[in-house]
């Protein structure tokens, strides 16, 4: 387990406690630069950043969860093997979750709780699910709609420990896979992945094309899951470089009819 655990626990409360608060008007950390995840003070002492905490304490999760049978269910499986009660939507929705990042989910919730979790958009979302199904909204609408996920396409040299990959290897070219980006390029090495639902610990990003990169700015959910009207307080310097952009709360879907929770299956079935 990383250093300085606790210090990320603590910026994810900060997280969860800024957007349950349902104030007026939200401060936002000026210390925290969305665009480098650094200010030059932090730079000069070499101090990680507020995201890269919150990012950290995702991959800490996801090194200890990488091998469990379900999510209730430490028993470990062997690398490579397949996680029919645990797959990979799931896994990645857990660790954005220990990490606070899933506003009123935690990590160890149940899985009906990811299955039909209403997010403060309004919006109903399948956090189980990663494959294009029309009659649900899947971890990667939530990335998008919540701020938390930009997809920057097909970019290995930019992922950072804590961003997620998605996979497009269904019927169509249509979403797959998905996992969570453990550690970053380093001079001839790839970036590498953990996932699940074949039990996966640091394996190469190539193993996971064709795929995307979403890249995961924790600050983001100040921005995408805010109340229309409210407004960001923060000195100058540090709204120019959070760069705010208000979204728009699209319509809430209906309500899709349910499905059995337990093992179900993506489109593709199991990856890599």
């Amino acid at each position: 387990m990383r250093n300085n655990i606790g210090r990320r626990i603590a910026g994810a409360a900060m997280v969860v406690g800024l957007l349950s608060a349902g104030a007026p008007v939200l401060a936002a950390p000026a210390f925290a630069d969305s665009t480098t995840g650094t200010t030059q003070a932090q730079d000069a002492q070499g101090i990680p950043s507020f995201s890269d905490l919150l990012r950290g304490v995702e991959v800490d999760w996801a090194e200890s969860h990488w091998n469990w049978t379900a999510w209730n269910d430490s028993t470990p499986v062997a690398f490579g093997a397949d996680q029919e009660k645990y797959q990979c939507a799931e896994y990645v929705a857990r660790a954005l979750a220990a990490a606070g990042l899933v506003p009123g989910l935690g990590p160890d919730d149940s899985q009906d709780a990811y299955f039909n979790y209403t997010a403060p958009n309004g919006k109903t979302y399948d956090l189980l699910l990663i494959g294009d199904l029309p009659q649900y909204h899947n971890l990667y609408d939530y990335l998008m709609d919540s701020g938390l996920g930009t997809d920057i396409g097909d970019h290995p040299e930019d992922a950072r420990p804590g961003d997620v990959v998605v996979t497009y290897a269904g019927p169509g070219v249509t979403k797959s896979h998905t996992g969570l980006v453990a550690t970053a390029a380093d001079g001839s090495n790839e970036p590498t992945v953990d996932a699940h639902n074949r039990a996966r610990l640091h394996y190469g990003y190539h193993f996971y094309a064709p795929s995307h990169l979403v890249r995961i700015e924790p600050l983001g959910l100040l921005t995408g899951f805010l109340p229309s009207g409210t407004q960001l307080a923060a000195p100058k310097t540090a709204m120019q470089k959070l760069a705010v952009t208000p979204r728009a709360t699209a319509p809430q879907a209906p309500t899709a009819p349910a499905l059995p929770t337990v093992g179900r299956q993506d489109p593709a079935g199991p990856q890599v």
